[in-house]
């Protein structure tokens, strides 16, 4: 075939009319703009097969959207143009490079294979992974763009282009993405962010009212040395002026950090500068409890005061009962209970938070220990207390001494053969 020949039907395989198809007010209408090597089959009226290799250009009439790749076939009657090898599509919307493609313009459907990229023009966010499926957002058709990825993929969302905005580093078996700020994930799910990492089973994110939430074998964890965990079947959170604000945790709730380790039906946390300044512990079918070094205190609810997470205060509500966790050779641990409990703690000289205050209210009972040497050699004499109000006060880990107030009464007892004086 002479070189006029060819001419001639690169000509007319680019030339010819968009046909085969009604069309939507916004649809894509494709144009083939080049082809080194083109060939044209007509099968019905008004129906054709295109195909084009040697490098392929593509666009949609009256829209900013393209379309490039090695090769390209294209099927009228089934609304469909395949795209093989370094595949690049742009609208107003997104940057998708790939290693194949099929397009359905009517459905405004692509899907995308090997080594997809997308990123939203928008925002910065990017989609990395071996499949896409993109929904493009059309007049009629559907309000919102969605994405839907498999196998793993990788998505740095963020909710604006703003440098300083912190992405949320997403993966999951399965990520569904809607417009610029949501996203679902499911499977294995990881969220990862400069202030606080995430797992789940499941995961929903909505950036732009700032807040997500993990269903199954949920956990969020700050990333500051001193940390904190915070786990349970359903973890929520939010975060304010793009920072985390607040974290909950519900069914099988369970937190940790440093100094102490929480448990209740639910735990609640307010967090600032990527630190725990305080929560509460509730619920019904199960007793909340606090725990650090030096007591366990269980009770219905809990209100935790931990500024920049230093644990300064536990108040307990509802039978409210705390333990020494420091009495492991006693029979009977000393323990103090009432309808409310208050312990305070503060920092001790070596550096540790030590409890300085223990004071129970309302049916108050207090039970202790009184060793005659500090080393707590030899068996302990028995103090037993009630009133409407009990205060112990301590000092480097010791009783100090204990006050009680209103309808007082107990009993004191000594081990047998101790001699007095």
């Amino acid at each position: 075939m002479g070189p006029a020949r060819i001419g001639a039907l690169l000509v007319t395989f680019l030339a010819l009319p968009h046909v085969g198809r009604a069309q939507g007010p916004s649809t894509c209408r494709p144009q083939l703009d080049s082809a080194r090597i083109g060939r044209h089959v007509e099968i019905a009226p008004g129906q054709f097969h295109q195909f084009g290799g040697g490098g392929v250009f593509a666009r949609c009439l009256d829209q900013p959207t393209t379309m490039q790749a090695d090769s390209v076939a294209w099927f009228s009657e089934q609304d469909l143009m395949e795209f093989i090898g370094s595949v690049r599509f742009q609208d107003s919307t997104v940057f998708l490079d790939a290693d194949r493609a099929r397009y359905h313009p009517t459905a405004e459907r692509l899907e995308a294979y090997g080594s997809v990229r997308l990123e939203n023009q928008s925002t910065g966010a990017v989609l990395e992974g071996p499949n896409l499926l993109y929904l493009r957002a059309v007049t009629g058709l559907r309000d919102t763009s969605e994405l839907y990825a498999v196998d793993r993929p990788l998505v740095e969302y963020r909710p604006t282009r703003d440098p300083s905005a912190v992405p949320y580093v997403i993966r999951g078996d399965h990520v569904r993405l809607q417009g610029d700020s949501d996203a679902w994930a499911g499977g294995d799910v990881t969220i990862d962010r400069e202030d606080f990492a995430a797992v789940g089973d499941s995961a929903t994110l909505e950036m732009n009212l700032g807040r997500g939430v993990l269903i199954g074998h949920a956990q969020v964890a700050g990333t500051d040395s001193g940390g904190y965990t915070i786990s349970g079947d359903r973890v929520a959170f939010r975060l304010t002026d793009d920072e985390l604000s607040w974290v909950q945790a519900q069914r099988n709730a369970r937190a940790r950090s440093a100094e102490w380790r929480v448990a209740g039906d639910t735990i609640e946390f307010n967090v600032a500068e990527d630190m725990v300044q305080g929560g509460s512990v509730w619920g019904d079918s199960t007793r909340s409890w606090a725990r650090s070094a030096q007591y366990a205190i269980e009770a219905d609810s809990l209100a935790i005061d931990s500024p920049d997470q230093l644990l300064t205060e536990v108040r307990s509500f509802g039978i409210a009962k705390a333990t020494s966790m420091l009495d492991t050779l006693s029979v009977e641990p000393d323990w103090m209970a009432g309808d409310t409990l208050v312990a305070r703690f503060d920092d001790a000289p070596s550096g540790r938070r030590i409890i300085v205050l223990l004071e129970a209210r309302g049916s108050a009972q207090a039970f202790y220990n009184i060793y005659e040497s500090p080393l707590r050699i030899g068996p302990p004499s028995i103090n037993y207390s009630r009133g409407k109000r009990i205060t112990a006060h301590f000092r480097e880990d010791m009783l100090e001494r204990v006050d009680v107030l209103e309808a007082a009464d107990g009993v004191y007892l000594e081990p047998a053969g101790r001699r007095r004086p």
